[in-house]
């Protein structure tokens, strides 16, 4: 609250276009007073509050920014309670909480991410009614640009890039898409991600280089991913790469102490059993889906676990679990066919069955 009405007074007076000298004659303290509030080294008298505040026609709320921090706060609890209904399969209700969420809040941009998340996964559903699909993606649209074209945090807008770069590429809007794409970072060295770990110190060198480095071992899997699928490669190439990518996912984790992406372990332990079953080793094919069944099962716990804040741990924004994805189109592909009749894939199968979401959304939120 400090750190707030230290720049905020200063923003005031100079929007006045007064001196420290004359803010001091004003209020009758010393020019010495209004140097060490404006710096953080003190702070006025609670009985001075409010004449501040009457003299630059704000409220004292906006001064001390008491306004702001019950907006974060109302805005955390708007973000936990989206995520629980998305987690629970209710995307429409999602998607209306976001959408009230953000117009109560809207300068929150983590929110506004959240609906533009959920939107794009209503967009990808192809939810009925078909004559809504315009006004979805004028929504995606509108959201998303907004985000893009005002958002400054480091993680939050090149995540809202990466969303709306995919579905202006989805819908063949090209030259939307290439405007996007030409607005992120295009390279890696001489860049803020290499030199500002020559900078920092402590803490601060610390958040900066696991943030990097995440980032970056998300690119270089990704690479490896389209890699992997190259039509060129035979089965075991491709099982030789994805298996690479999971060892790059282990060693970063191990360094940034990040938590196992869980979701991204599933898939690729059942496209690694696909693999090894069409080249007819059932033990390995068998051991994959066994241990993407597992991870699915790990996912589901996680998901309503609060964090050290209080935050439940992700939003899944589609009414399929990731159990339901597993089994239906994985499991359920005719590549599997040699191992179906086999005791361990049956249980697999059946127990992502038994946890998978049970409904699926219907209403059109739009």
């Amino acid at each position: 609250m400090l750190a707030y009405f230290c720049e905020k007074f200063k923003n005031l007076r100079k929007a006045r276009d007064l001196t420290q000298d004359q803010v001091a004659e004003i209020f009758h303290v010393s020019p010495q007073s209004v140097s060490r509030w404006e710096t953080g080294v003190n702070f006025p008298d609670i009985e001075l509050l409010p004449h501040i505040a009457c003299f630059f026609s704000v409220t004292v709320d906006e001064l001390l920014g008491t306004e702001r921090i019950v907006g974060e706060q109302k805005a955390k609890e708007y973000l936990r309670d989206i995520r629980y209904l998305l987690n629970s399969g209710k995307l429409h209700e999602g998607i209306e909480a976001a959408r009230k969420a953000v117009r109560e809040i809207p300068t929150n941009y983590e929110l506004q991410s959240q609906l533009l998340r959920a939107l794009c996964c209503y967009d990808a559903e192809k939810h009925e009614p078909a004559g809504d699909a315009e006004n979805l993606r004028e929504e995606i649209i509108k959201i998303g640009e907004r985000i893009v074209k005002y958002c400054t945090d480091q993680v939050i807008a090149p995540d809202a890039k990466y969303v709306l770069f995919n579905q202006y590429v989805k819908w063949g809007m090209k030259e939307e898409a290439r405007r996007i794409l030409w607005t992120m970072t295009a390279e890696v060295w001489h860049t803020q991600d290499v030199m500002a770990g020559e900078l920092l110190e402590g803490e601060e060198w610390r958040g900066n280089q696991h943030l990097r480095i995440v980032r970056f071992k998300n690119l270089l899997c990704q690479f490896i991913l389209g890699y992997a699928f190259e039509e060129d490669l035979n089965p075991l190439q491709k099982i030789e790469r994805l298996k690479a990518m999971i060892q790059v996912e282990c060693v970063v984790d191990s360094i940034t102490g990040e938590p196992t992406d869980l979701v991204s372990n599933a898939f690729n332990h059942m496209r690694i059993a696909s693999f090894y079953c069409d080249v007819g080793d059932a033990e390995n094919t068998l051991s994959y889906v066994e241990q993407a069944t597992q991870d699915s099962m790990s996912h589901i716990e996680l998901m309503y676990q609060p964090d050290e804040h209080g935050n439940n741990y992700m939003a899944w924004a589609t009414p399929r679990n990731l159990c339901w994805i597993l089994w239906e189109d994985f499991l359920m592909k005719p590549c599997f066919d040699p191992v179906r009749g086999n005791d361990r894939f049956i249980h697999c199968l059946e127990r992502l069955k038994a946890n998978s979401q049970e409904q699926k959304q219907t209403t059109s939120p739009v």
